[in-house]
């Protein structure tokens, strides 16, 4: 489903078409571009009341939004790249996935000093 910016300030009450326009410009909500202007799907909704969270809940400066929303798109990147991992893994023969899940238990034992179980 997609949505021009009047759409969008009706839906997303807390946000004025001024306040929209500019977190276009500055890039922090990236709507594709169609034949009669910006053009927001749901995802883009999502990040718009975020971004009303982050600046008018959480009174977040200004400042700091792009800091926060670079490290909340890779928080989502990193979900979706262990996704795609787990995914791949499911699709391997059970003696590999058990050599894996071993690897893995020795590298968090290294790392935390523990030994492991018997």
């Amino acid at each position: 489903m997609s949505f021009d910016e009047q759409t969008v300030v009706a839906h997303v009450t807390r946000l004025s078409l001024k306040e929209l326009r500019l977190w276009v410009r500055r890039g922090w909500v990236r709507p594709a571009q169609g034949p009669a202007g910006p053009v927001f799907d749901e995802l883009d909704i999502a990040r718009i009341r975020l971004l009303c969270d982050l600046r008018q809940d959480m009174s977040l400066p200004t400042q700091a939004l792009p800091v926060v929303l670079t490290l909340i798109d890779r928080l989502h990147q990193t979900r979706r790249d262990l996704q795609r991992l787990t995914a791949l893994i499911d699709g391997q023969p059970q003696e590999v996935k058990r050599a894996m899940a071993a690897a893995l238990n020795d590298t968090f034992d290294t790392e935390t000093g523990t030994t492991a179980d018997p």
